[in-house]
């Protein structure tokens, strides 16, 4: 038994999407066609970026974890998500109390003191506000600390042995020109610090990281487009140099490898201005769910004869920790809408998305369900038709040898 584990997550990649574009997928095909697949793994509800990092490594659903969106209520506004909101124990933390050695090299909604190798995100900038923003606030102090966190020696060392650079692309990710490329080139450089670490002596026994940009393309790109392709194509070749470096190090059958998306993607027609519509709410929007926090049942009531008018209505809030549920009320716009606040043209009701591609659709929609696939020395070979998300912690528990502690059963 190998028991010991890679989690790659790349961000925004449908179940469609994968299976229509598999064929260009050598890397992945190749994990697949020695694993297991499961062909629809259901988004976590809310299906948008955070809440779908937070199930993958806690197994609990939104309500329980206490993250139910990329922004969450703390009383009185919407804020950022942050680590420190995570409830319950994370998959490295439950690891690391087990005596295993555990890398997070860049994933989103892990601690620092989640495990023995930390590198941060690198886009956790954009989550901290500094005082040259237009309205300057004070920085996220959690977010800070995560951006502030250092390897550390053995990391360095890793990398030398590998002979991969130990710092982010020298590309200026504040040039408009540029943000894309530093994206690309920075999934790409964390991807080549998975291998260095699995290749290094005294190797982690647990790697977890990320690959965000195809989410972010297919955002402005849309749905199946060329940059779509090429971004998710990108992801696959990074997987595949670590596959690479793997084999030549003879130590590819020593590792299990688990490779999924946090949510799916589908193409949005138009864009609701709630804004517009219900003027001086307190809202946030969760791709085609908004959030809406009413001062009284007099403002919810008007608000949701509002929003009726533009077909959008009232979504229970169950995945809303109890001891909010009287203050967030959430509605879901029709089939092919999503909500979009800030920086949009509020003149109008109704007009052109920003985002011509989305997720966080009304839960149990398809288009929010993700491709996963297993392989290694512990994996069977196999495919189920769908797996929820509260299923893959669990599972990579299972594959780690830890003890269960989670609800769900792992996928297999």
């Amino acid at each position: 038994m190998s028991s010991k584990l890679i989690v790659l997550m790349i961000d925004g990649v449908s179940a469609d999407h994968y299976a229509t574009l598999k064929a260009e997928l050598p890397h992945l095909a190749s994990l697949e066609a020695r694993g297991f697949r499961v062909h629809n793994l259901r988004a976590e509800v809310l299906g948008t970026s955070l809440p779908g990092r937070t199930s993958m490594m806690t197994g609990a659903t939104a309500d329980v974890s206490g993250v139910y969106g990329n922004r969450i209520w703390d009383g009185a506004q919407f804020r950022y998500s942050n680590p420190d909101d995570v409830r319950v124990p994370t998959l490295p933390a439950r690891a690391r109390s087990a005596g295993r050695k555990t890398a997070v090299v860049g994933f989103g909604m892990l601690r620092p003191e989640d495990a023995d190798i930390f590198l941060p995100p690198w886009w956790v900038n954009a989550f901290i506000q500094r005082a040259r923003d237009a309205e300057p606030q004070p920085a996220d102090s959690v977010w800070l600390r995560v951006a502030q966190h250092r390897p550390g020696d053995f990391f360095q060392a890793a990398c030398a042995q590998a002979g991969i650079p130990d710092t982010l692309p020298a590309v200026d990710p504040s040039a408009e020109s540029s943000r894309l490329t530093f994206g690309l080139m920075s999934d790409v450089r964390m991807y080549d610090w998975v291998s260095a670490l699995a290749t290094a002596s005294d190797a982690p026994d647990l790697i977890i990281a990320e690959f965000l940009t195809p989410d972010t393309i297919q955002h402005y790109a849309g749905y199946k487009t060329e940059a779509a392709r090429f971004s998710i194509m990108q992801a696959d070749m990074a997987v595949g140099r670590i596959l690479e470096r793997l084999r030549q190090a003879n130590k590819l059958d020593e590792w299990n490898i688990a490779v999924m998306s946090d949510h799916g993607h589908s193409p949005i027609e138009a864009a609701l201005h709630p804004e517009h519509i219900i003027p001086g709410t307190i809202m946030q929007s969760e791709g085609s769910i908004l959030i809406v926090a009413p001062r009284d049942a007099d403002e919810l009531r008007t608000v949701a004869e509002r929003l009726a008018a533009y077909g959008v209505e009232p979504y229970p809030n169950t995945c809303i920790p109890p001891e909010h549920r009287d203050q967030l009320f959430l509605f879901a716009a029709p089939d092919g809408m999503s909500f979009e606040i800030d920086n949009v043209d509020n003149s109008v009701p109704v007009g052109k998305p920003n985002a011509i591609s989305s997720h966080g659709l009304k839960p149990g929609s398809p288009g929010d369900d993700r491709f996963a696939v297993f392989a290694g020395p512990d994996v069977p070979r196999g495919a189920v038709a769908s797996a929820d998300a509260v299923q893959v912690a669990p599972t990579l528990a299972k594959l780690l040898h830890l003890k269960d502690g989670f609800p769900a059963e792992p996928i297999f």
